[in-house]
């Protein structure tokens, strides 16, 4: 008893140390990239049960609220038809197929996008079992078969007719291998399913205590069986037999909820809590992932290969995609220990990788844990192999690696590099971090010569191009070119190029015979004729616009010149001619790697393997893995906007057609890609607003606001790395025009403004006829004027004539009547001396009596009177007018005062005396009623 004690406790002893051993040995391996998918990410809750992937490369997974949709950029949660978890999911053919509580149907992609439900159950929802679930999905020719616990539900996906068989609580779980659909039953039976009638195959006997199987594969033209803690079985003479396989003592120790063969025919194992565990066609152990090493979540409840060998992880917390056949193996730093790295090397079969936390090394391409090397704490800068020689740059000066033991050889504060000195094949040329010193071999031993003096600058970057000859790169001083002395005790020289542009993690590097400088601008070349820097147009391409990120360059035996940039790694190599240059690139981003400007790192660990260092571990590539394949772009949805809180989604089969409210248009597009290290970009244009293309943007999406009616094509492309999309997707649309510019609002327009131009046309010709009217009239009126002024002027000038012509006549008239007046005076007078002889002339003398006649002749006046109305012919007239009862004898009188005569001249005239004169006077200023105040010659004037 003792015995059967001790051997047991042996026995579990040697278990446990396999275990421990086994862990850390897992603990320790590069792993494939895992891409980790958080609750918070996709937007649903934890728990995730199936996955699957349809015809386009969309992923799709089974969550407890629902279906969830994956296209590479974005997620989309679809709520389950009954609100409950989804429990199953199989993509066949062009439809998604899902399987939930009481309920099954499938999901179809509409025209604008987004996925539609379709049930199936719903037609016989009277006929389901209380509290069925579909557990599994399978599709095989035209039928889709739904399982659950009781019944097997058979949907034609031509006739669209729906059978079922029924066992109650019997069945367990369908199984598609091939193109053959097993059924495992809870009384351990196990059948072929053909036509819908099962065939059984196997039995589990009972002393297996085996009572659910997880999986069924196809192996070596045989079936496997997956058991939950058993391990696998094969199908033999209808029984299940024991597949004896070195995975077989993990595998009894370890939970398995479910299992998978992949493409290549291996084998992933999902447990219960220790993750997914990866198994050869042989049955060998080949890795385990699990938190400690990359997987968000130890359960794993479902587990699906996709079209690019990658495998999801369905977890109980969250989701993640194994990059399983990635280019990319990645170490990672998880507690701390491990560090960044900034060297790596392989010596005598082994690999050294130096980091901030010491030097670390492992078998050559083995699976073993990373050892650290003793006495090596601390910072290691740079790593140098020369025959069997190792030698360890180090914060603390320089060590011999040997094995596992480092010993110090070289007390010299932070050794930068190792550069050999051509023709001194014992000299080793150190840079550190005040300046340059020679270690020497002696007796097979590396050892601290001296300090090279005249130069104490720090000397990171620095190239030999012959014995004498050094440059030496300082990022914020410039280039120094040294030369040094034949002893190598000092530098002859110590110059400072003044016309080579200092640049933050510029660098310098020796390829072949050429001395290259690297900064934002692009690679220069070192002319040594006239030791200046020039561009070189070539390599230039190497460092390309917008992805400067350090001018870090490594040149590798391979004779590859390697670059780091923001979004990928390049590297040149040799074309297929002379003078020529392939260009290559690596999607690894800086966002992946983080390392510290100007240290960035790689190595060539074998033919074209690399190992790049990276801030919490390093990445293992494999160039002849990595992946050219072209890839599709996927136009998702096109979403319109009329406010702020309303967007809807339209076709993005057929031309869209908007109203001018609708001019703000989302554009939705991705690539179906799930690799972690896959680093799409976009690029667009939008015809009809700007024919030309966008920078390239990871973003996938647009917004393009408020735009102008009119027609438009929008166009997007992709590329991974600098392999553009095989497709260029497009979308036409049309913005219409606002009402008030429609078709029949610009014919009302236009009708408007012909009939405002005819109404102003009219009303301009209305007002200038007018005008010329006007203009007329007065034109007629200014002539009329004209001709008045001229009658005016023609009156007035014979007015004035007529005046002139009276005034002539009123002289002549004043003439003739002064004459008259003297005439008679003289007559008088004659008579007056002829009387003054009584003797001889008295009365009747005929004498006396010529003159009495001459006197009173009364032709003399009518003469005057006559000649008076000649030259004021109207005056006799008014006169009459005014004042009718005038005698004859009053207007002439009233002529004489006209003439402005005075009393004594018009006596004469009458033959009166002077005072008959006055008193005649008199009488006429009476008969005119004039008052005293008005002077009678002054009226008479005015009439």
């Amino acid at each position: 008893m003792h015995t059967s004690n001790n051997l047991c406790f042996f026995r579990l002893y040697k278990l446990a140390i396999v275990l421990l051993f086994g862990l850390q040995f897992l603990h320790a391996q590069e792993t494939p990239p895992i891409v980790k998918f958080s609750a918070s990410e996709y937007g649903a809750e934890n728990q995730n049960w199936d996955v699957t992937q349809n015809l386009q490369g969309y992923i799709y997974v089974a969550n407890n609220e629902g279906l969830l949709e994956y296209n590479g950029s974005r997620w989309t949660l679809y709520p389950s038809f009954n609100n409950t978890a989804i429990r199953s999911l199989s993509s066949y053919k062009d439809k998604v197929y899902s399987g939930s509580y009481m309920e099954f149907g499938y999901w179809t992609k509409n025209n604008k996008g987004a996925m539609d439900y379709h049930s199936i159950s719903e037609s016989i929802k009277e006929k389901l079992f209380e509290d069925e679930i579909i557990w599994n999905i399978e599709g095989l020719d035209k039928y889709v078969i739904f399982q659950s616990y009781d019944r097997l539900y058979f949907y034609d996906t031509d006739s669209k007719q729906l059978n079922f068989s029924t066992d109650k609580e019997n069945n367990y779980r369908i199984f598609k291998v091939g193109q053959k659909i097993y059924l495992q039953k809870y009384d351990g039976r196990i059948f072929n399913l053909e036509n819908g009638t099962e065939k059984l195959i196997a039995t589990i006997p009972e002393n297996l205590n085996v009572k659910f199987l997880l999986n069924m594969f196809s192996v070596n033209n045989g079936l496997v069986v997956l058991t939950r803690t058993k391990g696998l079985y094969k199908i033999e003479d209808r029984t299940l037999k024991k597949w004896r396989i070195p995975a077989d003592t993990l595998l009894q120790n370890a939970r398995v909820f479910r299992g998978i063969q992949l493409k290549d025919k291996s084998f992933m194992l999902g447990t219960i809590s220790k993750g997914i565990i990866s198994m050869s066609t042989d049955g060998q152990i080949t890795g385990v992932i699990n938190q400690k090493n990359g997987l968000s979540n130890n359960t794993v409840l479902n587990l699906f290969e996709d079209a690019d060998a990658n495998v999801w992880a369905a977890l109980d917390n969250g989701l993640d995609c194994i990059n399983r056949q990635s280019y990319i193996r990645e170490y990672n730093d998880r507690d701390g220990t491990f560090g960044t790295t900034y060297a790596s090397i392989t010596h005598n079969e082994k690999l050294y990788i130096g980091t901030n936390q010491g030097l670390f090394y492992k078998k050559l391409g083995s699976d073993e844990s990373l050892k650290f090397i003793k006495g090596t704490e601390g910072q290691v800068w740079s790593l140098y192999s020369e025959n069997d020689q190792l030698l360890c740059g180090h914060n603390n000066g320089v060590f011999s690696i040997t094995g596992n033991t480092a010993s110090l050889v070289a007390h010299i504060d932070g050794v930068w590099n190792f550069k050999p000195i051509p023709n001194r094949p014992h000299k080793l040329l150190i840079g550190h971090y005040s300046g340059l010193a020679i270690l020497e071999k002696d007796k097979g031993s590396w050892k601290l010569d001296h300090k090279i003096k005249g130069f104490e600058i720090s000397s990171r970057f620095v190239e030999i191009l012959d014995t004498h000859e050094i440059w030496v790169n300082h990022e914020t001083k410039g280039i120094y070119r040294l030369i040094l002395n034949n002893d190598l005790l000092s530098f002859d020289s110590a110059t400072l190029l003044p016309d080579v542009e200092k640049s933050k993690a510029s660098g310098i590097v020796k390829v072949n015979n050429d001395l290259l400088y690297t900064n934002q601008n692009g690679i220069f070349k070192l002319q040594p004729r006239t030791n200046k820097f020039t561009k070189d147009s070539i390599l230039s391409p190497l460092i390309s616009d917008g992805e400067y990120l350090s001018g870090k360059l490594v040149f590798d035996q391979r004779e590859r010149l390697w670059s780091f940039k923001q979004t990928h790694i390049g590297y040149t190599q040799k074309g297929p001619l002379n003078n020529m240059v392939d260009f290559n690139s690596i999607p690894i981003g800086n966002n992946w790697r983080k390392m510290t400007l100007s240290f960035e790192n790689i190595s060539q660990i074998d033919n074209n393997k690399y190992l790049i260092g990276k801030t919490n571990g390093y990445l293992l590539i494999d160039l002849d893995k990595v992946p050219n394949k072209p890839h599709q772009l996927m136009l998702d949805k096109v979403g319109v906007t009329k406010s702020e809180k309303e967007t809807k989604y339209v076709s993005i089969l057929k031309k869209g057609q908007f109203s001018h409210k609708e001019s703000t248009l989302d554009f939705h597009y991705s690539v179906p890609q799930y690799g972690k290290y896959t680093n799409v970009s976009y690029q667009y244009r939008l015809e009809g607003l700007d024919d030309s293309w966008s920078e390239w943007s990871p973003k996938p999406s647009v917004t393009f606001e408020k735009l102008p009616f009119g027609d438009y094509e929008f166009r997007v492309r992709s590329k991974i790395g600098n392999h553009a999309s095989l497709n260029t997707v497009q979308y036409n649309f049309v913005i219409a025009r606002p009402l008030y510019l429609s078709n029949l609002a610009l014919l009302a327009y236009a009708l408007l403004i012909f009939g405002l131009g005819f109404i102003v046309h009219k009303s301009y010709k209305t007002y200038y006829r007018r005008q010329n009217k006007k203009n007329m009239l007065e034109s007629q009126r200014e002539l009329q004027l004209k001709y008045i002024k001229s009658e005016q002027e023609m009156t007035r000038l014979t007015n004035e004539k007529l005046n002139q012509e009276i005034e002539s006549k009123n002289r002549e008239l004043a003439i003739s009547t002064m004459s008259l007046v003297k005439r008679n005076e003289l007559l008088r007078r004659v008579k007056k001396e002829l009387k003054k002889s009584n003797d001889l002339f008295n009365k009747t003398h005929p004498v006396i009596k010529l003159i009495d006649k001459n006197l009173n002749s009364s032709k003399d006046r009518k003469i005057f009177m006559e000649a008076f109305n000649s030259t004021d012919r109207d005056f006799l007239t008014r006169a009459k007018e005014l004042h009718p009862n005038l005698s004859s004898n009053d207007l002439k009188f009233c002529a004489y005062l006209r003439l402005n005569l005075s009393s004594k001249e018009i006596a004469p005239l009458l033959n009166i005396s002077v005072k008959s004169v006055e008193v005649r006077r008199s009488r006429l200023r009476k008969k005119l009623n004039l008052n005293r105040e008005t002077k009678l010659t002054d009226y008479i004037l005015s009439i």
